[in-house]
């Protein structure tokens, strides 16, 4: 397997792995397609906020009382909010009735006993939306789950798209795979446009817009890792990074401007459809192509490459592609459970699954809460999707000289630590602002541990699990992640301590799985899974990576590298 690819790139050195081609490319479908992407992926987040509301009472206009907080005053008890500030209940009011509304309200005198629910709808307030689902329908108070619920219902649609899709990415090739999966998020977040009035139907289509959230991202990277040159694949994995916060912090812009939940759905969707009417720029993966035996179509696809990077003739066809790589020695493997051969193998498993848990648990908790917090909720959205950037690149920085583990383990502690000052101060208003710039400190952390993670996730399994390995990570953490939307739930419903009490104990869970992985970096990865069993074995716990200081070896490591090389240009020619 390994001398295949070894054989491949010499292949796509002829025909050009790092040109025009690949550069157009990776512009158009991996930054472009992933700025709309991520923008109608996270759509429903600012489609479903929740305003803050309280019961509708009429005689205001009656008694002409212009001033809606005394009206307030008169019509609605007191409660704790989820600050423990006492302010006007949010579902409940007086029982004001036809006879109340005959005398003057000074002599108005409620009890506890007078305290009814909302009988005449809500009032809801506007600074920053005209309307939202939840506005439109009242789902809110004793409908408040609907909208929880729908945040579950997604989770469960991206669970069960990561497993069908995943596996159709190997079976029916990367490219129909995204053309699919731009078909059915632009159809699930069309239709739930449409049917916000009929719940059950809405529900479905929030599922439906879900279920390809992870393989209309993962289809182009495929693709352009595999037509490039090894060197360059971290470049592509942070040209999706860039892309994905671009559309982010574009996202709230949109909401902000429109005001309105159905033409900003509109407007962060219909963009990601155009990409359906330029298949001439997709191709599919030449190197998928060939280790099924598509090798006339390979060939096509390999032309193509060629003819966009300015390469005319290249010195080998069908055939002489048939006859090198078709004789491929692939390793038995049992899908999934393969993962779980070996004690130090399922070890790494378990732990690496568990930073995956943790990790999207945390990043979506923060993304729901960024437009709950008080304040203006797109600029919170835009701050907390803003501080993706820089946390990518010092990922990577750490990464490459830290190394995987410590980066890892450090953003988990550091996270931990944060939520402690959070967890003391956000219930008093004088330090709302601190209070918002520490969770998007803690935001600032997870996007390291993803980086991180996503490195350990490639380099501890071997080649011929490693796909199976990240969509098996993909799988639980969308499975866990559906508690996500609970946790906010319990923020905003009764205090707005609890997600960052549990957000900091999940971090120490973390902070602690990521100890025990190997360390990664500057290590030959594994080939097989028999050295994916021993993988680690030898390191020492409190270690920090140190580059191979062994000239020869590098030397005789590049000649073993030009040798290789050289035999593939050999039975090319």
């Amino acid at each position: 397997m390994d001398a295949d690819d070894t054989v491949f790139d010499g292949i796509l050195e002829k025909v050009g792995n790092d040109g025009r081609f690949q550069r157009r490319f990776n512009l158009i479908f991996n930054m472009g397609a992933i700025i709309f992407a991520s923008m109608s992926y996270m759509s429903i987040i600012l489609a479903l906020n929740k305003p803050p509301h309280n019961c509708h009472v009429p005689g205001m206009e009656r008694f002409n009382i212009s001033d809606a907080e005394m009206w307030k005053n008169l019509t609605l008890p007191r409660e704790e909010d989820n600050k423990g500030v006492l302010s006007y209940s949010k579902c409940q009011m007086y029982n004001v009735t036809e006879a109340h509304l005959q005398v003057h309200y000074s002599e108005w005198n409620f009890q506890d006993s007078d305290i009814i629910n909302c009988a005449y709808g809500y009032d809801y307030d506007r600074t920053y939306y005209d309307r939202t689902p939840i506005t439109e329908h009242d789902w809110i108070c004793d409908k408040g789950f609907r909208e929880t619920n729908i945040f579950v219902y997604n989770r469960f649609g991206e669970l069960i798209g990561t497993f069908i899709f995943g596996q159709l990415g190997d079976t029916l090739g990367r490219r129909p795979v995204f053309f699919f999966s731009v078909l059915i998020i632009t159809a699930g977040r069309l239709i739930s446009m449409f049917t916000a009035s009929i719940y059950v139907v809405f529900c479905m289509a929030a599922v439906l817009g879900s279920l390809t959230s992870n393989s209309i991202f993962q289809a182009p990277l495929i693709i352009a890792m595999e037509v490039s040159k090894s060197e360059r694949r971290g470049y592509i994995s942070m040209m999706q990074c860039i892309g994905w916060t671009t559309g982010l912090c574009i996202l709230p812009m949109v909401f902000w401007a429109t005001r309105d939940w159905f033409w900003a759905l509109m407007f962060t969707t219909i963009p990601i459809f155009l990409f359906i009417f330029i298949p001439q720029y997709l191709i599919e993966s030449p190197r998928w192509l060939a280790t099924r035996g598509h090798y006339k179509r390979s060939m096509g696809e390999l032309r193509k490459i060629a003819n966009v990077n300015g390469i005319r003739q290249l010195p080998f066809d069908e055939r002489s592609l048939e006859k090198m790589l078709s004789h491929r020695k692939v390793e038995t493997v049992y899908g999934m459970a393969s993962l779980f051969s070996g004690w130090r193998m399922a070890k790494n498993t378990i732990f690496c699954v568990m930073c995956w848990i943790v990790a999207s648990i945390t990043y979506f908790t923060l993304v729901l809460l960024s437009s709950r917090l008080d304040g203006n909720p797109f600029l919170n959205f835009l701050f907390q999707s803003a501080i993706e950037l820089p946390a990518y690149k010092i990922g990577q920085i750490l990464s490459d000289n830290l190394g995987r583990r410590a980066s890892n383990s450090l953003a988990f502690l550091t996270a931990t630590i944060i939520c402690i000052p959070i967890v003391l101060i956000i219930r008093n208003a004088e330090y709302e602002s601190m209070a918002i710039a520490l969770s998007i400190a803690i935001k600032f952390c997870v996007s390291i541990n993803f980086f991180a993670v996503n490195l350990q996730s490639i380099e501890i399994y071997p080649t011929c699990l490693r796909q199976t390995g990240l969509a098996f990570a993909a799988i639980m953490a969308n499975l866990f992640g559906i508690f996500g939307p609970y946790v906010v739930y319990l923020g905003t419903e009764y205090d707005v301590r609890y997600p960052f009490v549990v957000i900091g104990l999940m971090s120490a869970l973390g902070a602690t799985c990521a100890s025990f992985l190997p360390e990664t970096l500057h290590q030959s990865l594994p080939e097989t899974i028999e050295q994916a069993q021993k993988f680690g074995k030898t390191q020492k716990f409190w270690s920090l990576p140190k580059k191979p200081r062994t000239e020869g070896v590098e030397i005789g490591q590049e000649m073993e590298e030009g040798v290789r090389l050289k035999d593939a240009d050999d039975d090319i020619r």
